[in-house]
């Protein structure tokens, strides 16, 4: 559903919090980022040009910025006046730091009880871990992904992107929309908690139900990916490059023999035979270039990929990149490219859909924002001289 007309206060910094606060403004809230006084890590992470974060604004397109310094009592006052008339606040604080500023949501709750409230932590805050410290490289260990992803010398390989933090953004927008279809029965607010942990846990749910089964007890796995199977693994090319082969079903099989020579193939089993066929196929892939193959694979319907570079992966769709990638005016860095998601495709990518901004002008920002509050020009400048606002 488009979420128009929903206004979202967003408390979120790093990926996990700014990914979920992204795909609400992508399907049209109205987001307002409270940000610090001070710029935090998150926009000093980077590649930096001309002083700007290209990680920051990667995430934070349509969204409006307030800074305040939430160690003021002003500043707090400042946030439970724009949570009146607010519907959703999301926030990726250690559990406890929100209800140290007074900003937990049985206070924010007591303010406006149709309030949704979303946290994301790395446990929870039921957890006896609460208080532990992590990122998306802990939580994917943790979680055993490193485990499933090893090299064929069997060292854990990490993720070239970031498991954890994005699938806790995902499910913590997906927590927020759900929360708001219960509120429009129930008139009533909700808490929703996404723990990053069992977020990236949440991603071994086909491996740990299959390990699970007391069939499998004690029995070392079949289907170990990425290197466990002729039909589903990566193979080398003459030129090193690597092709993406997963002809998992019969048919897809068939013809991918077919088309590296090797019909004498097609009566072995590619799990019975697996370390046979993977021995067999290896070298004649390795005969031709990873150009070579895919001018073979071009039209044959068998799921056959090349392993494509970010660039080419950009204009890999036959539509172009301008299928996959928007670009916004930013006051300073010009022309900022941004990547848009399948929840941007659905409701920006048309010509009724608003344009993209960029909110550089917090100072400015805060002036609107607060005069809506009531605020006059005297009161400005007094929380300015206290460090209250920007």
């Amino acid at each position: 559903m488009s979420l128009a007309g929903i206004k979202v206060l967003d408390f979120t910094h790093l990926l996990p919090g700014e990914t979920a606060s992204t795909l609400l403004a992508d399907m049209g809230a109205e987001v307002l980022r409270i940000d610090r006084l001070k710029p935090g890590l998150n926009e000093n992470l980077p590649p930096l040009v001309a002083g700007e974060s290209l990680y920051y604004w990667s995430m934070h397109r349509n969204k409006r910025r307030l800074r305040l310094n939430l160690k003021k009592e002003k500043a707090i006052e400042i946030v439970k006046s724009l949570v009146q008339n607010c519907d959703v606040v999301i926030e990726n604080f250690r559990p406890g730091a929100m209800e140290r500023l007074g900003l937990a949501f049985a206070d924010l709750k007591a303010i406006n009880p149709a309030l949704v409230y979303c946290s994301i932590s790395g446990y929870g805050k039921e957890s006896k871990w609460k208080d532990r410290p992590g990122h998306d490289l802990t939580f994917v260990a943790e979680a055993g992904i490193l485990d499933e992803t090893r090299d064929e010398s069997g060292i854990p390989v990490v993720p070239g992107v970031f498991v954890s933090d994005y699938m806790s953004g995902v499910y913590g927008a997906l927590a927020v929309v759900s929360a708001l279809l219960e509120r429009s029965t129930t008139g009533r607010g909700k808490h929703v908690e996404i723990s990053m942990f069992e977020s990236a846990l949440s991603t071994l749910g086909v491996v740990a139900t299959a390990m699970l089964h007391p069939s499998q007890a004690g029995r070392e796995r079949e289907t170990r990916y990425p290197e466990a199977l002729p039909n589903h693994r990566l193979y080398r090319c003459k030129d090193g490059r690597y092709l993406a082969a997963a002809p998992v079903e019969p048919q897809f099989w068939q013809i991918f023999l077919e088309k590296i020579g090797r019909t004498d193939l097609l009566g072995k089993h590619p799990l019975k035979d697996k370390v046979f066929l993977m021995q067999q196929i290896a070298p004649e892939i390795e005969r031709k270039t990873l150009a070579e193959w895919m001018e073979i694979f071009k039209e044959p319907d068998c799921c056959v990929s090349p392993v494509n570079t970010v660039d080419e992966a950009l204009d890999f769709l036959p539509e172009g990149r301008q299928r996959v990638i928007s670009e916004i005016d930013h006051p300073i860095l010009g022309k900022l490219s941004q990547m848009k998601n399948p929840i941007y495709q659905l409701y920006r990518n048309n010509d009724e859909a608003p344009d993209d901004f960029i909110c550089l002008d917090t100072k400015e920002e805060a002036n609107r924002v607060l005069r809506t509050l009531g605020y006059g020009d005297e009161e400005l400048s007094r929380l300015r001289e206290d460090g209250v606002i920007e």
